[in-house]
């Protein structure tokens, strides 16, 4: 049975102290508080009968922190098989990233999927432990990685996508103009691509 692992994004800050300060300054989106379908409820009703998808809930994701996350994601290794696909959204995405460029997989993947996720430091942008300055290293664990990043992303600069690339030899671009940051409610890409073989 394929598996398909998600990791979700989050938030990450250089101190507890910045984590406070964005805690009482970020305001709330009114409209995000009402229930909402997201491509990964769609993806676990749209993906074959015989895929197993996995959606484990990461660690403190409002202030989350990347050896939290190792410990985490090595203690999720022993269930995973060859073949498996991993999909990392925002800070997932930063996550696989960072962790692949200094550490090796038990498995061959079958994809690795980057979406929407930071290479670098933009501006007031604080990443906190997940900082990504290299992702080079990423391509020995999959068959085939693919990046997806939209120009209208909000959260995270579209010139994350050209740098990602650049450090991930063979890496497949998938570019958009009104994806912003990959919060919809579907995603057929993204299905298109875990299907293919």
């Amino acid at each position: 049975m394929p598996q398909v692992l998600c990791i979700h994004g989050g938030d990450s800050h250089s101190s507890y102290q910045a984590y406070l300060d964005n805690l009482r300054n970020q305001p709330i989106d009114y409209d995000r508080l009402k229930p909402r379908q997201r491509w990964r409820d769609w993806l676990a009703t749209s993906l074959p009968d015989d895929y197993e998808l996995l959606t484990p809930t990461f660690p403190n994701s409002a202030n989350a922190q990347y050896a939290e996350w190792v410990i985490y994601f090595e203690k999720l290794l022993p269930f995973l098989q060859d073949d498996t696909t991993i999909i990392g959204h925002s800070l997932g995405a930063m996550f696989l990233m960072k962790y692949l460029h200094s550490s090796t997989l038990p498995i061959r993947l079958r994809h690795l999927i980057l979406i929407a996720g930071q290479h670098g430091t933009f501006d007031s942008e604080d990443v906190g432990s997940f900082l990504v300055t290299d992702a080079s290293g990423a391509e020995r664990c999959a068959t085939d990685v693919h990046v997806f990043h939209s120009e209208d992303d909000p959260v995270v600069p579209y010139s994350s996508l050209a740098a990602i690339v650049q450090d991930i030899p063979g890496a497949i671009a998938h570019s958009y103009t009104d994806q912003a940051h990959f919060n919809g409610p579907t995603f057929p890409d993204l299905l298109a691509v875990i299907q293919q073989k």
